[in-house]
């Protein structure tokens, strides 16, 4: 390493514990390191012997302090899923309507189904305590409607009887206690 002015600095000119490129580490300097990695937690040695040092290196997850505790793997808790846009979550909720519309129980095919919101966007969210699977025709006939309000509607022109309408109203208080709970596959 030179200076500025093209003088080489005092003693061999390369900071203490580095190696010169194309010049062989010395044991001293690759003990120094492997102590180094030791104390920071990234590795583990195992042995010592003539042939040489066995070590277990380490991955990120092993390390205290590497990663935040959210990005170790841990799943998402139920309330943090986003039903709306997570493929899984949408899929979820069609097991949980049993492949049914939530409103007028018409039974839903793979392409033939939406997932709407019981109360509408943006004062509803897209937890599993707002959002139902329904059929195309009652999704676009609810709009922002309230969805008791449209229950009543649907019984009032005939696509519900008094009988699915006094299920389907508890349904919809239990779905907002958060009761129905879906199990995605996250």
């Amino acid at each position: 390493m030179k200076s500025p002015s093209g003088s080489s600095p005092p003693g061999n000119g390369w900071p203490s514990g580095s190696v010169k490129k194309g010049t062989p580490a010395s044991e001293h300097v690759i003990y120094e390191k492997l102590r180094s990695l030791m104390q920071k937690g990234c590795l583990e040695i195992l042995e010592s012997e003539r042939a040489g040092t066995q070590v277990r290196v380490r991955v990120p997850s092993e390390i205290p302090g590497i990663l935040p505790a959210a990005t170790l793997g841990t799943a998402p808790t139920l309330d943090e899923i986003d039903f709306f846009e997570s493929p899984e979550g949408r899929q979820a909720i069609l097991e949980r309507e049993e492949w049914r519309c939530f409103y007028c129980l018409r039974k839903l095919k793979q392409d033939s189904y939406v997932i709407d919101h019981v109360v509408s966007r943006p004062a509803g969210d897209n937890s599993y305590r707002n959002v139902v699977a329904a059929c195309r025709s009652c999704n676009n006939r609810k709009g922002a409607t309230k969805a008791e309000d449209f229950l009543r509607d649907l019984y009032r022109d005939g696509y519900l009887s008094e009988a699915d309408l006094e299920k389907r109203l508890p349904l919809l208080l239990r779905l907002q206690r958060g009761e129905l709970r879906p199990t995605p596959e996250v």
